[in-house]
């Protein structure tokens, strides 16, 4: 039941999530309302159908989703291309969210860079307590890999709005601003937003098994939240899916001489 329910919350999420990652590439064809949202329509039409059509003939991989899922899918979509044509098109959509998405990733990520902190003065006094007093915490210990969890799960998103994430920038570094945009641009399109899609799309009956039982540790005082920290992974997608959105909304201005 939990992983019918996750399925249908995750479909929904992809069913927004995923032509919502598109309204930066159709802003890139037109400032226009109507064209830019027709050209929106095509571009997750065209992808959703090719997506489709894989599942249909790859059925050895069992990725053909549920029908109501499709239907989830499908209605948050119509509803995602309604809201966009109100609101101006794929252009104005994207100007708006745009500087939400990115107040979204910098105030999670500056929330959780506390952590940092809180995790080197456990651990300092996870070693003082072992080797000092001879007392080994399980509890403490285990809190350590909970915040460094939250930390990278949650940050990934900020670091790649700030450009603080590691980049092979062997021909990056001296490239024109253009050059810059297109790039971020490809790699946004082709890797980060299938990347993560794929995790929103995979992750769900792992939670669910989590939360079905509600996991925890292994050991008796040990922390038993291992059920929320699997949690973080369908939210560290969409964060990370927000900095994305982020990356190719300024690389559009860019292109198109706003910046």
């Amino acid at each position: 039941m939990l992983e019918h329910i996750g399925d249908t919350l995750n479909w929904a999420a992809a069913g927004v999530l995923f032509p919502l990652m598109l309204a930066p590439l159709a802003a890139l064809i037109s400032d226009k309302r109507a064209v830019s949202s027709a050209a929106w329509a095509g571009i997750v039409a065209g992808i959703a159908a090719a997506g489709v059509l894989f599942s249909m003939v790859t059925p050895v991989l069992r990725a053909t989703p549920p029908q109501d899922s499709l239907f989830v899918f499908a209605l948050a979509s119509l509803g995602l291309l309604v809201a966009m044509i109100v609101a101006g098109g794929a252009g104005k959509a994207a100007q708006f969210l745009s500087p939400a998405f990115e107040a979204i990733t910098r105030g999670v990520g500056r929330g959780v860079m506390w952590l940092l902190l809180l995790m080197a003065l456990v651990q300092f006094a996870v070693v003082l307590l072992r080797y000092v007093f001879g007392i080994n915490e399980i509890f403490m210990q285990e809190s350590i890999t909970y915040m460094h969890g939250f930390v990278f799960l949650l940050a990934a998103g900020y670091a790649l709005v700030t450009g603080d994430h590691v980049r092979v920038d062997i021909f990056y570094r001296e490239a024109p601003p253009k050059r810059k945009a297109v790039i971020d641009l490809f790699g946004t399109y082709f890797l980060l937003f299938p990347f993560c899609l794929v995790i929103l799309w995979t992750s769900s009956p792992y939670v669910a098994r989590s939360w079905a039982y509600f996991e925890g540790s292994a050991d008796t005082s040990g922390i038993q939240g291992v059920f929320i920290l699997k949690s973080l992974i369908p939210a560290f997608a969409v964060l990370l899916a927000m900095a994305g959105f982020v990356v190719a909304q300024k690389s559009v201005a860019v292109l198109k001489g706003r910046e």
